[in-house]
């Protein structure tokens, strides 16, 4: 596992993402030793997903930019913006964060209160 950094749902969607499937929350998957966390406050980071990884966005007011093909991107926290670029599953727990995302398919789920997701400009 690489570490970087420090250590009742309500969702709004835009018109675009209308077409994504939203799944049902699994249970928490512990990250494996090739995943990516981004862990505590107030982090900006970029990632790469490389063979299926996995990335974990943990904590609050984080703002992630996430590539490549991720087997999923889990969010928990509060206040974070996160970027996706390719399909992939985004499971997001706690309140008020962003998803952009590229991929009009790609799935979520959601377990809080105001968490959007949203298409990506580029």
């Amino acid at each position: 596992m690489k570490l970087i950094a420090a250590a009742v749902m309500t969702v709004t969607f835009s018109a675009f993402l209308l077409a994504q499937r939203q799944v049902a929350p699994h249970d928490f998957d512990q990250p494996g030793e090739h995943d990516t966390v981004i862990a505590g406050n107030q982090q900006k980071q970029s990632v790469t997903c490389e063979s299926g990884t996995a990335v974990y966005v943990e904590g609050q007011e984080n703002e992630v930019q996430v590539h490549g093909r991720c087997r999923f991107i889990r969010v928990q926290g509060n206040k974070n913006h996160v970027w996706v670029d390719r399909f992939t599953t985004v499971p997001v727990e706690g309140n008020d964060n962003t998803i952009f995302v590229s991929d009009p398919e790609t799935r979520y789920s959601s377990r809080g209160n105001n968490n959007r997701f949203e298409k990506a400009k580029h």
